[in-house]
């Protein structure tokens, strides 16, 4: 059994803003001693500075997933500071809005080293430890596009399709060889953060959720969940259930209600040109930990 949160370690990549800010923030507030890592090193440690004054332990360490050495390095930082790694999130993840025959090699390259490398490089480095100790989670977050790929987001829908393979195939080896250390896969649907207006986009509008749109804490009440009771594969919210099940039982009629409505719903009428700041290869100016966003995929006013 996993042990208690107020004595785990935690690691969360992607921790600079969104899912991965909330969900490291959330951990330290049950008592755990966390290990954040994003390429914002002044959210990280604006985080940490948060999480000591209010009387607890996190590590800050610049961090890009897609480059393993830097995520290596994010792993010894918390085996130095703490001793060990209980549970590790693999959070950190990118986007480009457009068709496929408007995305670059290097956009499409770039995207797999992040959502997918990245998890790769996570694992990668929370294993070793966790083999040394016998025990411990693993938190993938994928998505629902990695259960059913949806239009402008093929390459994006690719890499979580690939995580939750990953995840699957993980499974069944640590239930042969490690049958303390859990896999867990997370498939959230639109949620509440600032990925969005962080994406890159080659529509000629910026990207916005498709309705339904949760809030953040959903997704991160389930992973800090997780922690302590591992789950292998969580698909998030009634409508994702929804949408996944008819996808397996009328994958022709999903394909043809997406090539209706998927481009209407991803696509806000705010004009955004493909050079408009964006996350894909520098940190994103905007690093909030909460979206704008209605539950209908509206923007909220300011």
């Amino acid at each position: 059994m996993p042990r208690e949160l107020k004595n785990q370690v935690v690691v969360v990549t992607g921790a600079s803003s969104g899912i991965g800010h909330a969900t490291a923030r959330s951990f330290a507030a049950r008592g755990a001693r966390i290990v954040i890592g994003a390429r914002r090193l002044d959210k990280l440690e604006d985080l940490a500075a948060e999480v000591g004054q209010a009387g607890g332990e996190a590590a800050a360490v610049q961090t890009d997933v897609s480059r393993e050495d830097q995520v290596q390095a994010l792993a010894r930082a918390a085996v130095d500071r703490f001793g060990r790694i209980d549970t590790w999130v693999n959070d950190a993840g990118i986007s480009v809005y457009a068709t496929f025959d408007k995305l670059t090699e290097d956009e499409i390259r770039r995207i797999m080293d992040v959502n997918f490398m990245g998890t790769v490089h996570g694992i990668r480095a929370a294993l070793p430890v966790m083999q040394r100790q016998g025990e411990g989670v693993i938190i993938n977050v994928a998505s629902i596009a990695g259960k059913r790929a949806l239009p402008l987001q093929s390459i994006y829908s690719a890499s979580k399709f690939a995580v939750v393979g990953l995840g699957e195939a993980l499974r069944a080896e640590m239930y042969r060889t490690w049958p303390k250390i859990k896999i867990c896969t997370i498939s959230p649907p639109s949620i509440n953060t600032a990925f969005f207006d962080n994406a890159r986009t080659k529509e000629g509008y910026a990207a916005k959720p498709m309705p339904p749109v949760y809030p953040t804490e959903k997704v991160v009440n389930t992973i800090v969940r997780c922690a302590e009771h591992p789950q292998p594969d969580i698909i998030i919210g009634a409508a994702g259930k929804f949408y996944v099940l008819l996808n397996r039982l009328a994958g022709g009629l999903m394909d043809r209600y997406l090539s209706r409505s998927g481009f209407k719903q991803q696509l806000s009428g705010e004009i955004k040109q493909a050079g408009a700041p964006d996350n894909l290869f520098e940190p994103s100016p905007h690093a909030d930990e909460q979206g704008h966003w209605t539950r209908q995929g509206k923007r909220r006013p300011a």
